[in-house]
């Protein structure tokens, strides 16, 4: 292997190595990705225009995240939900649990998936999740806009973003 590297770039593989290079798209992105977010937290008046914003950030960003995708992710979180809405005010630590592991499960299909990283960060899903607390009322509004965002991703193209 020794012999290919100095038939490449010379006797000495660092040497002659271009060291000038301009950061490439690669980059860019690592770069974009580190810069801080806002979180804004869910409000019952306006979950549905930052639902709409997400999407069409991710449609004009060339996000393609099937339409089966993102219902799946919703999926996780109904059985949770009719359970939570019958419930009493604050959520018990059974739900907190369950509700936790919702977090994680987000968090292993962002890792396997760039698309759906792509979607958990710009729908700042782990901070919505993080904001609900013991609160039922901010666990049921987390929920509607998750609902939201499937509406405005099949109302944008229906199956995938193109």
């Amino acid at each position: 292997m020794a012999g290919y590297e100095s038939r490449r770039y010379g006797n000495n593989y660092n040497e002659n190595r271009p060291q000038n290079r301009k950061p490439g798209f690669n980059q860019k992105k690592r770069d974009e990705d580190l810069t801080p977010k806002i979180h804004v937290m869910l409000d019952s008046n306006t979950y549905v225009d930052t639902a709409e914003a997400v999407i069409l950030k991710l449609k004009n960003g060339n996000g393609l995240l099937t339409t089966s995708k993102i219902r799946n992710l919703l999926s996780m979180i109904s059985t949770l939900y009719d359970e939570v809405r019958r419930g009493n005010r604050q959520l018990n630590k059974k739900e907190q649990g369950q509700i936790q592991y919702i977090r994680l499960h987000f968090a292993y299909e962002a890792g396997r998936d760039p698309k759906v990283k792509e979607f958990v960060q710009a729908a700042d899903i782990m901070a919505h999740i993080k904001d609900i607390g013991e609160d039922k009322e901010r666990f049921l509004l987390f929920c509607r806009y998750l609902e939201a965002l499937v509406a405005f991703h099949r109302f944008n193209d229906g199956k995938e973003f193109r």
